[in-house]
């Protein structure tokens, strides 16, 4: 619990309203999109600065009083990176939620960190431009989350993920001062920009954005397909690639993740092993030759069946059970663990029969979707947390799951970040050494620990963050 000494000081740096330590206000910031597997931790204290300013002045509280600071956007994340692990402030940026400009000219918008993704889209269109990265969440999710865990979404295949468009930062450091990188600033700091995309809110708080955009397709063209399985699914991606053809996107979900969706009554998709949906841009007489390539990559692979968008109505009832399935098993089940791991495109259909394995031998529900473009897999262990043993259970098959990817040359994470979920599994993948690297460069831009400590950089057991960095 904080000091009333210390409420008082970050009451001083925002508008009084805007600082909650009420138990039963800070209940809603106790947990992001993780804790649909049940776990909570109650901050000690939720504020909302409005500007870059006001953020400043809270963590120049926060390092001066030694309180731990968790920044949040709209907490849609799946790895417990915005969850206030071991208490400390919440630092909400939902009032920084302004298009701040667009310069069509100049194929350029910047936006406040809180902005919904949404609205990033929506203002790009409306210039005739268009901003690729689109997480599953873009409804909900905010653009600075974006930045801080580097998200992607279907379109990665094509586009690339969100740091491929980040040119200038706004950020506020562990003691409070304010740096602008980038387009931002006037100047290039592209390694200082690469740094902080990605961070997870461990080395700066993003305030504000400057983004790239890029000109809308001339023509798109959206395509469906079903599959017995996840076999010859799989088979009509590889023909894609052999052709040499890179789609805009390439979603699936497996046979458990269309079952969850037509059960939560959001599509009339029949029931089959594998829906693939595959998206194509450019100018139309391209779109018109690599649909026909789909489709007889589809035909080729045994489809069961194969549906083409008439118009844009069209391309969004096909898109649509692919965004219903997070949504769906929140129906389906009240609780899930959501993993989004990525291994090699060929090694897909093995993973998914993989995960069924693991949900067996630990007697729980799973559905798999993503991007099968570029490996990203979804994994979903669905649980109800308030079966004893069962969350337990749960952990462990995620373990696993790690263990699995991880022998099949994979990585841990495609966009949700690492967070605190899968900190115990990092130096598996980078070894001793690039933890150490990440512990050094964590220590350069917070020697003392306070910003988002927990998550992203592992530290041994028995050490705290604060201590290791204070012995660096």
């Amino acid at each position: 619990m904080l000091e009333r000494r210390v409420v008082r000081d970050l009451e001083g740096q925002v508008d009084l309203p805007h600082v909650y330590t009420r138990p039963a206000d800070l209940a809603a910031y106790a947990y992001d999109a993780w804790g649909a597997s049940g776990e909570r931790h109650l901050p000690d204290a939720v504020v909302f600065p409005a500007t870059t300013e006001e953020v400043a002045g809270v963590v120049a509280v926060c390092a001066h009083h030694g309180a731990a600071v968790v920044p949040r956007g709209a907490g849609t994340g799946y790895a417990a990176g915005a969850a206030p692990i071991g208490g400390g402030v919440v630092l909400s940026l939902a009032l920084m939620n302004r298009v701040r400009s667009i310069e069509p000219d100049a194929l350029r918008l910047r936006a406040e960190a809180g902005t919904v993704t949404r609205a990033v889209h929506e203002r790009a269109a409306r210039a005739g431009l268009y901003f690729p990265p689109d997480p599953g969440s873009s409804s909900t999710c905010t653009i600075g989350g974006n930045v801080a865990c580097n998200a992607a979404g279907p379109h990665t295949l094509r586009y690339g993920t969100t740091a491929d468009y980040v040119t200038g930062v706004t950020a506020v450091l562990a003691d409070g001062r304010v740096v602008r990188l980038g387009e931002e600033g006037g100047g290039s700091s592209p390694d200082l920009l690469a740094l902080l995309c990605g961070s997870e809110g461990t080395l700066g708080v993003i305030t504000e954005v400057t983004l790239r955009l890029v000109a809308a397709p001339a023509a798109r063209a959206t395509l469906a397909a079903t599959f017995a399985g996840m076999e010859p699914a799989a088979g009509a991606v590889a023909d894609l690639t052999a052709q040499g053809l890179v789609p805009a996107a390439i979603e699936f979900l497996d046979e458990g993740a269309l079952d969850a969706v037509r059960r939560a009554g959001g599509t009339t998709v029949a029931a089959a092993g594998a829906l693939v949906i595959v998206e194509v841009e450019g100018p139309r007489a391209e779109v018109d030759a690599e649909s026909d390539a789909v489709r007889r990559a589809f035909a080729q692979a045994g489809a069961q069946s194969v549906e083409a968008a008439a118009d844009e109505g069209e391309a969004r009832r096909l898109w649509a059970t692919r965004k219903a399935v997070s949504a769906a098993v929140a129906k389906v089940m009240i609780g899930k663990v959501n993993e989004d791991v990525v291994v090699p495109r060929d090694r897909i259909a093995e993973l998914v029969a993989r995960t069924r394995e693991l949900a067996a031998r630990h007697r729980l529900p799973v559905v798999n979707f993503g991007h099968l473009g570029d490996g990203n897999v979804h994994v979903t262990f669905l649980l109800d947390p308030r079966v004893p043993g069962e969350r337990e259970r749960a952990d462990a098959a995620a373990g696993e799951l790690f263990d699995t990817v991880l022998g099949m040359d994979g990585s841990l994470s495609g966009e949700h970040g690492v967070g605190a979920a899968k900190l115990a599994f990092v130096e598996r993948q980078i070894g001793p050494g690039g933890v150490e690297l990440e512990r050094r460069l964590k220590s350069a831009l917070d020697p003392r620990g306070i910003l988002n400590p927990g998550k992203k950089v592992p530290y041994g057991q028995g050490t705290s963050e604060a201590a290791s960095n204070e012995a660096a």
